[in-house]
């Protein structure tokens, strides 16, 4: 188990996501986010040059090898939302992603000295290296007993 103190600013995680087929991303925009440009791909073409999948499947094909590779490890109390969160280019069918996270800080609580925020960012770039996706996570980590004050 991954504890705060296990954590440092600057320390590096990565992680590959498996790509979509133009079935999974029109599975999930049907249900989902029902957009011509996720369902029909001949105007998405018109527009994007492809069919592309929506934002949110793309924000949970970033995190699924996230949670999975990494956080089922950590003494995660829970995750305080997204900031400054960017789709800056599409996810299109059959694109694997390669996948960054990086620390930005670890802060313990003054107030409650079990815990600590665990702050991260995480980009997600395209085969041609092109950052598709980003964001910056706060989360609330369970401190290693008997290293809290």
């Amino acid at each position: 188990m991954k504890y705060l103190e296990d954590f440092y600013p600057g320390q590096i995680f990565e992680f590959r996501s498996a790509p979509l087929s133009k079935e999974q991303i029109k599975e999930f925009a049907t249900e989902w986010d029902p957009q011509t440009l996720h369902l029909d791909e001949e105007e998405a073409s018109k527009i994007h040059g492809s069919l592309i999948a929506s934002g949110f499947q793309t924000m949970l094909i970033v995190f699924k090898p996230l949670m999975r590779d990494l956080m089922t490890d950590v003494a995660n109390i829970g995750g305080m939302g997204f900031d400054k969160l960017r789709w800056l280019r599409p996810l299109r069918p059959e694109e694997p992603l390669n996948i960054r996270m990086v620390v930005d800080s670890v802060t313990p609580s003054r107030s409650k000295t079990d815990r600590g925020v665990l702050k991260y960012t995480i980009d997600a770039r395209n085969p041609a290296g092109e950052v598709i996706f980003m964001t910056e996570v706060p989360v609330m980590i369970k401190r290693r007993e008997g290293n809290t004050p």
